[in-house]
This record gives C-alpha cells, sequence and structure tokens, in this order.
C-alpha cells in the first residue's frame, strides 16, 4: 500500500444511497493509511459540504473540488490550485430567465461560498443533500470570475435546452454531467484528471501510484489520468465500456473492495 494514491469520488461512489460513509469504507481507509497509503477525495462538491467527510475520515491531504476546479487543503486551508471561470455573466442571465414550471435550479460557485437568484425547491433539495446554504445573488456579482455554475433539472429536455444555450454563447468553459440531472459549467481546460495530475505535482512524490474510483461522467478524465481506475457497479453506462477495473456497488463498500482485494 505504500507509494499507493488512493483518489475517490464521493456521490455514488464512498457515500451510501443516505450520504453516509459506511463502517466498513472508514475502516478499510484507516487500514489503508495505517500501512503507508494515501487517500483523499475528488469530488464536484464545495469545501462547506466535504468539510463532515474529511473530518470523518481524518483527511489531512489537499481534496479536489468542484469537479477539478480547485485543490483544497483542509489542514492548512490553503488553497494549492484552482481555475475560474471569466465573461460569463451574459451567459448566466439568461440562463437565470429560464424558468419552465420550477424545473431549473441556479447555483453559481464563488470564494467557497454558493449563491443563487431563486431559492425554488430544486434548490432546497440540493441544499439539504449537500449541506449548504445559499446565498442571494445579486446581478452586479456577475461580473466577477467564478468558480462553476450548476444547473438541476429533473427534466432532460430542458438541460439540453441549457446545453444549447451554453454552446451559442460560445463562452469559453467545460460542459459536464456530473449527474443525470446536474449540468456543470466550469473554467476552461477543468477536469477531476488535471487536477489529479496537478496533486501530484504537489505532492513531490515520483514514485506515486494513483488509484482513481469513480461513477459518473465527471470521473472519465480522472481515471484515465491515474495509473489505475476503477468504475463502481451502479456506473454510468458510458463507463462500463471503457477498459476501467470494475468493483462492487457503492452499496456494498466499494472503497473497502479495491483495498482488500486489490491492494493487499
Amino acid at each position: 500500500m505504500k507509494s499507493t494514491l488512493l483518489v475517490s469520488d464521493l456521490d455514488g461512489t464512498l457515500l451510501d444511497s443516505n450520504q453516509k460513509i459506511s463502517e466498513v469504507n472508514k475502516q478499510a481507509i484507516a487500514h489503508f493509511k495505517k500501512h503507508g497509503g494515501l487517500f483523499t477525495l475528488a469530488t464536484g462538491r464545495m469545501e462547506q459540504s466535504v468539510h463532515p467527510f474529511v473530518e470523518e475520515i481524518r483527511i489531512d491531504l489537499p481534496v479536489i473540488l468542484y469537479n477539478g476546479a480547485k485543490i483544497y487543503c483542509p489542514r492548512t486551508k490553503e488553497v494549492i490550485y484552482e481555475r475560474k471561470l471569466e465573461n460569463y455573466g451574459l451567459l448566466a442571465k439568461r440562463l437565470m430567465s429560464i424558468d419552465i414550471q420550477h424545473q431549473l435550479g441556479f447555483l453559481l460557485y464563488r470564494d467557497g461560498e454558493v449563491y443563487t437568484h431563486n431559492r425554488n425547491e430544486i434548490v432546497r433539495v440540493h441544499e439539504q443533500k449537500d449541506g449548504v446554504t445559499c446565498k442571494s445573488l445579486h446581478e452586479n456579482m456577475l461580473a466577477e470570475p467564478i468558480t462553476k455554475i450548476l444547473l438541476i433539472s429533473p427534466s432532460t429536455s430542458v438541460l439540453q435546452q441549457c446545453e444549447k444555450l451554453i454552446q451559442d454563447f460560445d463562452v469559453n468553459c467545460e460542459l459536464i454531467y456530473s449527474e443525470k440531472s446536474y449540468l456543470e459549467i466550469l473554467p476552461t481546460n477543468t477536469s477531476k484528471g488535471n487536477a489529479l495530475q496537478e496533486l501530484v505535482r504537489y505532492l513531490q512524490r515520483s514514485d506515486l501510484k494513483t488509484i482513481a474510483v469513480g461513477d459518473n461522467l465527471n470521473d472519465v478524465s480522472m481515471l484515465q489520468a491515474a495509473t489505475q481506475g476503477y468504475v463502481v457497479e451502479n456506473c454510468h453506462e458510458q463507463l462500463k465500456t471503457k477498459a476501467f477495473r470494475k468493483t462492487v456497488h457503492h452499496e456494498l463498500h466499494a472503497i473497502a473492495d479495491i483495498i482488500f482485494n486489490n491492494l493487499t
């Protein structure tokens, strides 16, 4: 386990359906670290949302946040790496004007905070899930660089409409579906894969073998950048066709399966 960096996605991978880390996974991670392994997270979530899990499993390495737009060290409170989205203001205003039977949630992330112009039911459900509270978004804030925009909708057609609108505006950005109902607008060249490479450079450990685990399309770049990528049984169908190793369903303690059955 020495010289191995294990990087796990959170939702649908390390966390169960109740947004908890199982005791089996916690014990496996502790065992892995005790025997010289390095463990951290790579997630689309923000600092506030990740903090309870960082404390629970005592992560002292930098964590990859916002799907790779930021690398943050919870121990030193230092931002190790960050990319920002600029010149998005007109696009954001247009997206904020979309209100198709209240089927769209709009969230904007900046400087470790999350904002919305319309705290509808979709946004409230997301707040509860991620353990965050949205602040009020004012139009004059749209001139400042931000970390990302998250669009949430139970309607595939609504998100497709948003995707087309974003492409028509020709803003320099990355688009990624982090969940079926989540469309994210990220700064150019932002991905979990690029962030993983930045993290390895920061750690200055040329001997590190990197193991990445994920379940969705936003994890693909990280799985490809790692020495070895693993996908959970419940992963997105497109990931099942790629040359990644398979592990068990996230409800069956996938991280423990990898540690005890593949890394020992």
